[in-house]
This record gives C-alpha cells, structure tokens and sequence, in this order.
C-alpha cells in the first residue's frame, strides 16, 4: 500500500481494514500470479526431476543469454567487459563466471542507473528494497518475468510441504513484519483476514504472555494448516506452547528470513505437531532454495538463478567448503545481477538428495544471529520486522539498534552524504510504530559500528532478559 492508502487503513474500522487487505491482495494476485506464472510453474514440476547435467546445461543456456543481453543493453557491464576486454562468448558456462568481478551492495548502490537494461525505462522499472544482515540498504529492480518466476519457485516450496496455495488452497497463519494491526491497539483482535487468499495476518508485535492466550483461541477458530513467518516469531508462538505442556497440530511450519536455529526447529516441530519447511529467498531476486520433504538440505532452484560459493578472494571454493554465497539472476533483464555476492556464508553439497530431484543442494545459510526485543508489556520483537523501516533508505552505509531497557532502543547510524534530518524523522516514526509511544528512540551518529571480541557483527542487541 502507498502511504495515503495505510493512513486510511490505519483509520479505518476492523472489518474495513479486513476488506483492504483483501482488496490489496486481489491486486497483488493479478501481478504476481497472472501473466506466464502457471506456464512458469507447471516448467518447475517438470525440471526438479531432471538430472544434475541437464539442469547445469539449462543454466549455462540461460546464463549465455544473460551475459550476451547485459553487454548489448546494460551500461555497467558493457563499460566492465570493455575493460576488461571481455566479450559475451567468453562466458560459455558457470566455470567461466569467474572471469566477471564480483557485483557488491556498494557497486549497485553507486551505478544503479547504469545497471538498468536500457531496454527498460527508468519509469517502468519495478523496484524492490532489502536491508540484508548488515543493516545497510539497498533498491533493487527487476521485472514481470522476475515476478513470476519468483513467486512459481515459492509455489513449489509450498507443494514440496505438501500445501496448496492461493484462493482454493490451503488455510495459511502469516507471522511476518508488516503492521496490519495498529500497534496502540489495546485487545483483540491481533490478526487481520486476507480472505483473497485464506490468510490469517497475525500481528508481529503484540505477542506477550497476556496477548498469546487469545492468539491461539483465534488460531483455533481458524484452523489455519500451516503457519507462515520468521523463525523468531514462530519460535515465540512454539514455546509459549511448550511452557504449558500444550500441541498446536499443523500439516507443517513454514520459515523464512532468518537463520533457523535447531533449538528453534525442534521445539516448533514438537509443539506444532509437524516438520518445518524452511527456503531462502534472496531479496535480490537472484537464488532462491528450498527445502525438500527429506529435510537433507536446502535445494536450490537452479533453473531461477545460479549460485556460488567463494573465498576472500572471490574464487570458488570446492563443494562442502564453506565461503560467500554469490548469486547469478537468470531471469532479470530489467536489472540483471551477474556474481552479486552476499553477506551469507553457505556450502554447496556434493551429494545430491534422496528424494531424487537433481537439483543442487545447499547447507544452512548463516546470517547474523540477533537478539529479540523486549518491551515493558512483555511483547517480543523479532529483527526481521525492524528491517523495515531501513529498507527505503539507501542514503545509510550502515546500522545497529541497541536496547538497553524494556523503554530504551538506540540506532546507531553511518549516514551517507545525502542523509537528512528527515531521514532521522521517518526511522524514528516507523520504529515508533512498530514499538509504541512508551519506548525512548534514540539516533546516534557513529563512524563505526560495534562488533564482538572475535570481530563479529550482531545488527540488533539487546540487554534486556527475554522472558516467555
């Protein structure tokens, strides 16, 4: 929703505001599931059982595609390959990737322009935002195609749960970052209805020992058959469970956005009666994996985008060995991303999975472990939905938030040359709505950010105790 439209949400009664998301969402569905998305996932049911080679042979097609387009269309990679006297026949295969330098947060961030296809107006460029594990943001831009295909990948990890997703499928309890209920709201009910879709929108941020009871007398009524969020919140829901000796039986548990932890998994498992379902999906629009029914890694879709795993130096390293997950789009011509590196580290298998799909197997991504907030009426925050606020703003070159008391958060900052007073005015109203008027909002301009003893950086810190 536009700005005018979530004030008129905000305003607007319950079962308006059931009617807006709805609304929203028919809107979102046209986008999303209409134009060659069925043509897009009926192509994943054939290809996730095909082998290894075939599949290899697919992404060297489609990255000989890319490349050749990129050079014809895109400024950035015209003037590199210039540079580095390379043409589009060098790069035949994944082998020869490293011929390209690696494309950084910073390189997109500075060159935004010149990485759109000149193909694609400026105005007609779809844009997306992600602040990743560093709390640094950036914009992105993609197109239709991208949009499709990413959302026909994240219908097949829905099927792979055994799901069905959509206005004829399944029952869904989304626990995710957006503010769907005001946050000064004093009772239930905490969930909002996207009847569109059978979703159930449970609020992120009025979880507490006093709110989770009527939580799970709505969750009841609605018999949801899978729950949807990150692994924190899930978390939060499972163990409130487990303190009273109570199962809340799913068909499954489906996790995203955060590292999922073991501690997490077993006690969301064992509380919800059901096997967790976890993907990573870039925000970039360049990898996306999923897990599998045998649980035996994350399975990349090979056929979206094409992976890397590389050292410090930025070479490859063998499969099993851990480094930077680097991405490759295989889709995007709007703005296609070639060895975008990430801050995760991963490792490619060398096995394959006994499920018997061919499809490459990745381990675990591990990301900055962050700690929950928590607040004086017991509500506890995931980081993931403190993203938020930070995403549109590319003038900051880094953050960290620090809680010191249940009423005190402090953000650091790095400010870029083009940040402002107001820059300072929207996070501070954005994390006042997501955390309540009672909760101090302190910004502080720093030139570095504060890192462990062994040199590890947490973006959310927190002093005070969690209690569940």
């Amino acid at each position: 929703m536009n700005r005018y439209a979530s004030a008129l949400y905000r305003r607007a009664p319950v079962w308006g505001q059931n009617l807006m998301l709805t609304g929203f969402a028919t809107l979102l569905e046209r986008e999303r599931y209409g134009g060659r998305f069925a043509e897009y996932r009926d192509f994943l049911a054939k290809t996730e059982y095909l082998s290894r080679a075939d599949l290899e042979a697919y992404q060297d097609e489609r990255l000989r595609e890319v490349v050749t387009h990129a050079y014809a269309t895109v400024p950035y990679y015209r003037r590199r390959f210039d540079e580095l006297k390379l043409k589009p026949a060098d790069i035949r295969r994944r082998e020869d990737l490293p011929k390209i330098p690696l494309l950084t947060r910073d390189d997109i961030k500075g060159h935004f322009d010149d990485l759109r296809s000149r193909e694609v107006s400026r105005r007609s460029l779809r844009t997306g935002h992600t602040s990743g594990t560093t709390g640094t943001p950036l914009t992105v831009g993609y197109d239709h195609e991208t949009v499709w295909i990413t959302y026909a990948v994240f219908d097949r990890h829905y099927r792979w749960a055994g799901l069905r997703m959509g206005r004829d499928g399944d029952r869904i309890a989304v626990a995710r970052g957006n503010v769907i209920v005001p946050l000064d709201q004093a009772g239930p009910p905490y969930w909002r209805f996207n009847r569109r879709q059978n979703q159930m929108l449970l609020s992120s941020f009025h979880l507490s020992k006093t709110n989770l009871p009527v939580y799970f007398e709505a969750l009841a009524k609605f018999q949801p058959a899978v729950v949807d969020g990150y692994p924190s919140t899930l978390y939060v829901l499972a163990k409130y469970l487990q303190n009273r000796g109570l199962t809340f039986p799913l068909r499954a548990a489906v996790t995203s956005s955060e590292t999922l932890y073991d501690f997490q998994r077993e006690v969301i498992e064992e509380r919800f009666a059901c096997r967790v379902f976890d993907y990573y999906a870039l925000a970039e629009r360049a990898i996306f994996s999923s897990e599998c029914e045998r649980h035996e890694g994350h399975h990349l879709a090979m056929e979206y985008g094409l992976a890397e795993v590389v050292d410090a130096a930025g070479q490859p390293v063998p499969r099993g060995v851990s480094g930077k997950l680097v991405g490759t789009t295989l889709h995007n011509n709007a703005m296609p991303l070639i060895r975008y590196v990430t801050n995760d580290m991963t490792a490619l298998r060398p096995e394959l999975c006994r499920c018997g799909r061919g499809l490459e197997l990745m381990d675990d991504v591990t990301t900055k472990a962050e700690d929950l907030l928590t607040l004086k009426d017991g509500r506890l925050i995931s980081p993931s939905v403190l993203t938020h606020p930070f995403k549109p703003l590319d003038c900051i070159e880094g953050s960290q938030i620090v809680q010191t008391a249940h009423d005190v958060v402090t953000v650091r900052l790095i400010p870029g040359a083009a940040y402002t007073d107001a820059h300072t005015r929207h996070l501070v109203a954005e994390l006042q709505s997501r955390l309540g008027d009672d909760v101090r909002i302190n910004v502080q301009m720093v030139d570095a950010l504060e890192t462990s003893a062994n040199g590890k950086f947490k973006w959310v810190i927190s002093h005070v105790p969690l209690g569940i």
